[in-house]
């Protein structure tokens, strides 16, 4: 039987993977910096023996104590829309680059290497093709992605590890925490902000539709040494998510539209108010988040849907049915 570790095994994306390889038959082994997963089926396949957890950080975790893998998914990250550029290099560059050494050591197969769209920047997108200028602006999270992407590419191209890159786009589903949780949250209080109506087309892939393509990337030689973009591909609108939310909630459609000029600026006074006082914390509104609603943000799959055979299953409305039902767990 294959073996394959994942990073980052019990967050959002991490779990989901994990799931997708034991239904491929493949035993798992992760590492996390929590031994919990939230999502019950992980816990279950946990509990079952079927899939190991180590915790541990990139930085500092002993991966020579691991069984031997044949596959390795590097899904851990620093992810956020504020912070300082060297804690995001020191675990996206950092810590990956301990991660593609313990995979040379091991021999395996192949290296994936889960980064973003966000490496693109927000310049106003619509089918855009990963041959395209990457241009990461001023947020440090992009910058750090992009660096560990080409980081992962000279060290891989330089030792004879076959990698790939998956970039996804917005990620959804149940058991996502952050997104998910805070924008259905004020969809349901009725209080949810938005740019020129919501016109702007979005990129959003449901966790499961990423999943599989993850997986698919990852164990089969099709994809070595390639990038893809990963969303749903539908091309549907900020409005459109919003409003079939709404809908599955049985609330009403009340949402806040701001200009997108005005957006920008209230974005880019805050992060510079919090800048200027050297607050860590993140503010409510960040040019991260604000930038990419105020433009078009979609970008073409079609070189997954040639090279890996990728065809979303789940629909943005099924989607959202299955997240909402799930953050209507969380009440009861």
């Amino acid at each position: 039987m294959k073996t394959a570790l994942i990073t980052g095994i019990c967050g959002f994306v991490g779990s989901s993977v994990a799931i997708k390889l034991v239904e491929k038959g493949i035993q798992v082994i992760g590492v996390d910096l929590s031994d919990k997963p939230k999502n019950k089926k992980l816990a279950d396949l946990i509990a079952d023996g079927r899939v190991k957890i180590w915790k541990g950080d990139l930085n500092s975790f002993d991966f020579s104590s691991l069984e031997r893998v044949d596959y390795v998914f590097q899904i851990a990250g620093k992810v956020s829309p504020w912070g300082d550029i060297r804690g995001f290099d020191k675990i996206n560059v950092e810590g990956t680059k301990r991660v593609i050494d313990y995979a040379h050591q091991e021999g395996v197969s192949s290296f994936l290497y889960l980064s973003s769209v966000a490496v693109y920047g927000f310049g106003g997108y619509v089918d855009l093709t990963e041959e395209a200028p990457k241009n990461p602006f001023d947020n440090p999270y992009s910058i750090s992605k992009l660096r560990a992407e080409t980081m992962v590419v000279e060290e891989c191209k330089k030792i004879g590890l076959p990698y790939v890159i998956i970039r996804p786009g917005n990620v959804y589903g149940p058991y996502d925490y952050t997104s998910s949780t805070h924008i259905y949250s004020k969809i349901e209080a009725g209080n949810m902000p938005y740019v020129d109506k919501g016109k702007y087309k979005s990129c959003f892939v449901y966790v499961d539709n990423l999943a599989e393509a993850i997986v698919t990337a990852g164990i089969t030689d099709k994809a070595w040494n390639q990038d893809f973009n990963i969303t749903d591909g539908f091309g549907e609108t900020l409005d459109d998510y919003f409003s079939l939310v709404a809908k599955e909630m049985v609330v009403k459609n009340k949402f806040i539209s701001i200009k997108a000029p005005l957006a920008k600026t209230v974005a880019a006074l805050v992060e510079g108010f919090y800048k200027l006082l050297k607050i860590k914390k993140a503010p409510l509104i960040t040019k991260f988040s604000t930038y990419q609603n105020c433009v078009d943000y979609h970008f073409s799959i079609e070189k997954a849907r040639n090279v890996l055979g990728f065809s979303p299953n789940v629909t943005l409305e099924e989607g959202v049915k299955r997240t909402v039902e799930w953050y209507k767990t969380l009440k009861d």
